[in-house]
């Protein structure tokens, strides 16, 4: 439940909210106060210095530590790795221990002119330190030694920065995914074509004058639509058994616009939906597609059959109508709806479902084979 709430938080934004400039700066001087202490009192039990001594050893020893790990982070994996420069990456990974070692000599400089060290093998590796020139062979020799040092103090520093980066990369990729579902989900509920609903509303308006009984019901599919789509819609998943419901209202509307010139048929049996979940208005776009393309052709008839039917993990669509024997309008079968299915196809369902459009003279067919996971309690995850 906490891992769950954790990466919840993770994903909705709030890490990078919490994460401000100002935190992160915070975060930066603690990690280098913590670490000067530890060095202080690393260096104060094993050496029996003074504490100004003590303390000046433990800022080089920090803000050795402190060089390396910026130069790393900052530069050189941004700069040179992350660009492609590998090899210009791989020899400027040299440049903090020669510059690590500078900063050592010019503060071994300032301990010998400051301080009186108690301790003469610690006195003399320090005058000999403050003594050596630069690319001497002393130099490259301590340069080597003192690598595994900074390789080891620096090495958790740069491991949970680079673990910050992953999780902000994660969160704003997440968050964008989330925001484009958002955006499709939305553009999808605005496809339910005004036409449509002006065309239905006249049919009851004309059924209401003749006293019809039917215009109650048509009423009844309108309102269960509206429904669906303002409120019960806004779910990142919805039941089969609602989806399904949701486009049995659409058809039996459009069937009244169609009347006898229509054969619209949708077929499914309604104890297979059970308990199975599916992204909201998924299947709709195809739907709307075979009514608008599936308009009346030289036979003067027309049909529009939707079959649905669930086999295991498997949820599988078929949607065929008959198609208009005008050819300029053969090349517009699709638009934007069906492409706008795909993207959330691919980002709900990536490597989980099988799109199949068969586009033949005769009539159109789409099948959509989606795959779910289901958890104990047969609800998909």
């Amino acid at each position: 439940m906490r891992k769950h709430r954790l990466l919840n938080w993770i994903s909705s934004g709030g890490f990078e909210k919490f994460y401000t400039p100002r935190v992160r700066l915070q975060a930066h001087i603690t990690l280098w106060v913590v670490i000067f202490i530890i060095q202080y009192i690393n260096i104060g039990v094993n050496y029996s210095e003074s504490p100004g001594a003590t303390a000046t050893f433990a800022l080089r020893n920090m803000l050795g530590v402190a060089l390396f790990f910026y130069l790393i982070i900052y530069f050189i994996i941004p700069v040179l790795f992350r660009k492609g420069r590998i090899v210009a990456g791989i020899v400027c990974l040299t440049v903090p221990f020669f510059l690590c070692t500078i900063l050592n000599i010019l503060i071994c400089k300032v301990i010998i002119a400051h301080f009186t060290l108690n301790d003469p093998s610690t006195r003399d590796s320090v005058q000999k330190l403050a003594e050596c020139r630069i690319f001497s062979n002393y130099f490259f020799d301590f340069t080597l030694k003192s690598s595994w040092y900074y390789l080891t103090s620096a090495a958790p520093p740069i491991a949970l920065k680079l673990g910050l980066d992953i999780i902000k990369g994660v969160t704003r990729r997440l968050r964008v995914e989330r925001d484009n579902l958002n955006l499709e989900l939305s553009f999808l509920k605005s496809q339910i074509n005004p036409h449509f609903l002006f065309n239905t509303l006249n049919n009851i308006y004309t059924l209401t004058l003749k006293g019809s009984p039917q215009a109650s019901d048509l009423i009844l599919h309108l309102s269960d639509m509206m429904r669906y789509t303002l409120y019960e819609s806004d779910s990142a998943k919805v039941s089969l058994e609602k989806e399904v419901g949701f486009l049995r209202n659409y058809m039996e509307l459009e069937s009244i616009r169609y009347g006898k010139a229509a054969e619209i048929n949708l077929d499914f049996n309604e104890e297979e939906l059970g308990d199975q979940q599916i992204a909201p208005l998924l299947i709709f776009p195809f739907v709307e597609n075979a009514f608008k393309h599936g308009q009346n052709n030289t036979s003067g008839k027309c049909f529009v059959l939707v079959k649905i039917k669930v086999e295991s993990r498997n949820i599988e669509f078929e949607i065929i109508n008959s198609k208009k024997d005008v050819p300029e309008l053969r090349r517009s079968v699709g638009g934007i709806g069906q492409s706008n299915s795909r993207k959330r196809l691919e980002l709900l369902y990536p490597d989980r479902h099988l799109l199949t459009i068969d586009n033949s003279a005769e009539q159109y067919t789409v099948r959509l084979t989606i795959t779910t996971f289901t958890n104990l309690h047969g609800t998909e995850n």
